[in-house]
This record gives C-alpha cells, sequence and structure tokens, in this order.
C-alpha cells in the first residue's frame, strides 16, 4: 500500500491553507503605501492661482506652483483647504521616480496614490 499517493490530497489542502494565509498577511502591507511629500528646501512659491481640478469647468482647486534654482517644479493642489495632491517635475530628468504626481485619495492626510505627469488624476470624491 503507497501512503504517499493517500496523503496527497492532504498536502494539497495544507498547502493551500499556507498559501491564503500568507497573501493575506501581505494585503495590509500593500493597501499600507505612503508616499512623502517632496521636500520644499529650496524651493521658493512662483505662482498661485485657481484652477479645474476635476473638469467640472469650476475653479475649486488652489494650485501653488514652487521652483527651484534648477527650475524644477514642485506643484500642490487643494480643495476647500484640504491639501491633496503634489506634483514634482524636474528639469535634467525624465525619470519616472523623479517625475511624479502623488495624491491623497481619501482626505486622511496621507498621500497613498502616484501617478505620472502624464497620467490623469482628479479631486477626491471626499473634497467635492
Amino acid at each position: 500500500m503507497n501512503t504517499d499517493i493517500e496523503r496527497y490530497p492532504i498536502r494539497i489542502s495544507l498547502l493551500t491553507i499556507m498559501l491564503a494565509v500568507s497573501l493575506a498577511g501581505m494585503l495590509p502591507l500593500a493597501q499600507a503605501t505612503e508616499f512623502k511629500p517632496p521636500p520644499l528646501e529650496g524651493f521658493n512659491l512662483h505662482d498661485e492661482r485657481d484652477a479645474d481640478g476635476d473638469g467640472d469647468g469650476k475653479n475649486e482647486t488652489k494650485l501653488g506652483q514652487y521652483l527651484n534654482s534648477n527650475g524644477d517644479s514642485l506643484v500642490s493642489f487643494t480643495s476647500k483647504g484640504q491639501l491633496w495632491a503634489w506634483s514634482l517635475d524636474t528639469r535634467d530628468s525624465d525619470i519616472g521616480s523623479e517625475n511624479y504626481v502623488i495624491r491623497d485619495s481619501n482626505c486622511d492626510g496621507t498621500f497613498d496614490e502616484v501617478y505620472g505627469l502624464d497620467e490623469e488624476f482628479h479631486v477626491p470624491d471626499c473634497l467635492k
């Protein structure tokens, strides 16, 4: 009698359970992504203006543009007094990690989404 064949279904069940438990433990890590705002050191306020941040035709978003001596640009996005996004555009680099937008998707003060400069993003629903 071959006992290895009899234990095969049990091994599959145990491996499936172990995999499910290990993946479930990773989910909070994936959801806990936080992007830090870029440092303002070396940047000076260049311009402030109201803009349409969600494409509805209303200028509900205040943009603050900051420049440094190299020509790099930081832009802050604020609606209803809540800062909800930062954009960094570096003059001497096309690398995505140095040119990005970070967004607070649920108004909890944590920047939890990242976009490329050419991607579309809008005012979070919690500020509409």
